[in-house]
């Protein structure tokens, strides 16, 4: 008989340790969803090293020194300084090469005055630029969506041979398809 009573014991104790694993998957789920959470918030308010405020930070940084040179007061958003660009002329990248591009537009920099350094190399950010247009495709830039990803690209080049975020926005005066 006491082989019996411990059948119901043990049959309790097999059905019970099932359970118990089964109740540790929700908690590890939301402890990594907690941590993912946490780490998203971190990263949008700018906790973390590597997150979009070293740039604000910089912009800042150049935005007060000009209120400081008394070229407008702090917190003052007026247009910076701007350096027009000869036209470009590119052939597009699409089948049979029967597109080209025509382009002008002006750069505008972060600061009180053009960057020193632009004019000496301006044959650089030309170059760079050329083979930017003559890469994109008629589809690439016939949406107002094409023609803002390739402002973007644009502050990138000049960005990148100036080694600095120098640029604060590029305006098209002139732009034909043809």
């Amino acid at each position: 008989m006491v082989d019996e009573d411990e059948k119901p014991q043990q049959a309790a104790a097999d059905a019970s340790a099932p359970a118990k694993k089964k109740s540790k998957l929700p908690l590890i789920l939301s402890a990594v969803v907690l941590l993912a959470g946490s780490g998203a918030a971190a990263w949008y308010l700018g906790v973390l090293p590597f997150s979009k405020k070293r740039h604000a930070e910089a912009t800042a940084a150049v935005e007060e020194k000009a209120g400081e040179e008394g070229h407008g007061a702090k917190g003052e958003k007026g247009p910076g300084p701007i350096l027009p660009l000869e036209t470009f002329i590119a052939n597009l990248a699409d089948e049979g090469g029967s597109r080209y591009l025509k382009a002008t537009f002006q750069v505008e920099f972060l600061g009180a005055s053009v960057p020193p350094d632009v004019n000496g190399r301006l044959p650089q950010i030309r170059d760079l630029l050329l083979t930017l247009l003559s890469s994109k495709s008629f589809e690439d830039v016939r949406t107002l969506e094409g023609k803002q990803q390739l402002r973007e690209e644009i502050i990138g080049h000049v960005n990148q041979v100036l080694d600095r975020d120098a640029v604060k926005a590029v305006y098209f005066t002139e732009f034909i398809v043809q």
